[in-house]
């Protein structure tokens, strides 16, 4: 029995540039989803409170502890909302930095580190615009490229891109002097 050509009479060059379409346009899908993921994982992040910091916890009792952990967790600012907030205390901005360093210590995956990353970018971005400190050794020069590189993100949100924006206008102007 004569088997039927599945190649509908395509030369081999033909067919390599299909198959390249075709892994073109996989390549892109991956992608796409896998900044929808960021961006989702982004947002998830944003919308939820900082935790206490581990040196308050201590200090109180155990059932005291886990009590204040969780009204805190219920009724703190988001994180979202003490990046936006000039008002925030240096000290929650901070902790912020310090948790989302954390965050990236203990990703699962490279979204999730990407993520912490960001957060803790915009930690940094946020002393530096809203309190004129500079909470971090790196340089204004690296700053401003860490900033520019993280608003290039097609999943940063628009607000945090708005704070790194600023940020990285702040360093250039910190660099040059």
């Amino acid at each position: 029995m004569k088997e039927e050509s599945t190649t509908h009479d395509m030369n081999v060059e033909q067919l390599r540039r299909l198959f390249h379409i075709g892994s073109d346009m996989n390549k892109s899908v991956r992608k796409r989803g896998r900044t929808h993921q960021k961006a989702d994982l982004l947002s998830r992040s944003l919308s939820h409170p900082l935790p206490l910091d581990k040196s308050q916890m201590d200090i109180l009792p155990s059932a005291l502890g886990q009590l204040c952990h969780s009204i805190g967790l219920l009724a703190g600012e988001t994180i979202s909302e003490l990046l936006s907030d000039p008002s925030t205390d240096i000290a929650a901005i901070k902790r912020l930095k310090h948790y989302s360093k954390e965050l990236s210590a203990q990703a699962k995956s490279t979204a999730e580190n990407d993520v912490a990353i960001a957060i803790y970018y915009a930690s940094i971005a946020h002393a530096l615009v809203f309190h004129d400190r500079r909470i971090t050794r790196f340089s204004y020069e690296r700053l401003e490229n860490s900033f520019r590189c993280l608003v290039r993100e097609k999943w940063i949100s628009k607000d945090v891109s708005i704070l790194l924006k600023a940020a990285g206008r702040y360093c250039k102007k910190k660099a040059g002097s």
